[in-house]
């Protein structure tokens, strides 16, 4: 199901005609899974919509080593920073499934927040989500264990997709490798976290789901 324009937070409560003003100005585009959406360095004259599927920013390393700073869902934003900046992407962008997004002139979103308050309050509050989101990851990665980094990566997750209950399942997760990258761990080390978890009854998982059996004990990220 594709995220429509008006759903979008930047852009919810703006007048029909304002709303197809800037949709006439963007661009979709559909990308297969791994497919690359932008290049970190190059030019950031757009802002990228996720629509559907899921993306991951990434940047490498010297030593080859691949490091994913956000997986990205629909409804989120990307590129607002190198636009409002003038600088260059920081990160790479990747198709993590088959996605569509939705490409707007960086020109354009200026002008939207020079002339709509409502849309640059909303930008606003976004810059604030990734600074806070920044803050949070610093800590886990210096104060939490790997075990409890996941465990913080699952809470988010759900938090994202519903109501954090007993039973909730969670689709569509990446894979051991790429949430290992997310928490600044190794795959085999995700796969000992995941089955502890499993053996103590807090989650159950298999290929590509995961199902929360005991948010409460999830969310005690000291327990062993």
């Amino acid at each position: 199901m594709l995220i429509q324009l008006c759903d979008l937070d930047w852009f919810r409560g703006l007048p029909a005609p304002e709303l197809d003003r800037i949709q006439a100005a963007c661009l979709r585009r559909s990308f297969e899974q791994g497919q690359r959406i932008i290049e970190r360095g190059e030019p950031g004259q757009t802002v990228l919509f996720v629509l559907s599927g899921h993306v991951l920013a990434v940047q490498w390393t010297e030593g080859g080593r691949e490091i994913v700073y956000k997986d990205i869902g629909p409804g989120a934003p990307f590129g607002e920073l190198s636009v409002i900046s003038g600088a260059p992407r920081s990160l790479s962008l990747y198709a993590r499934t088959d996605c569509t997004v939705l490409e707007m002139p960086g020109p354009l979103l200026l002008e939207l927040i020079d002339t709509r308050p409502e849309v640059r309050q909303a930008v606003m509050r976004g810059l604030v989500r990734c600074v806070y989101d920044l803050t949070e990851r610093v800590q886990e990665l210096t104060v939490l264990g790997v075990e409890d980094r996941l465990r913080a990566y699952l809470l988010r997750t759900a938090l994202e997709q519903g109501e954090l209950k007993p039973g909730l399942t969670l689709g569509n997760l990446p894979t051991h490798a790429v949430i290992a990258n997310i928490v600044g761990a190794n795959r085999e080390a995700i796969s000992r976290s995941l089955a502890a978890l499993n053996r103590r009854g807090v989650i159950q998982s298999g290929r590509r789901f995961l199902r929360i059996l005991k948010p409460d004990a999830l969310m005690r990220l000291d327990e062993g």
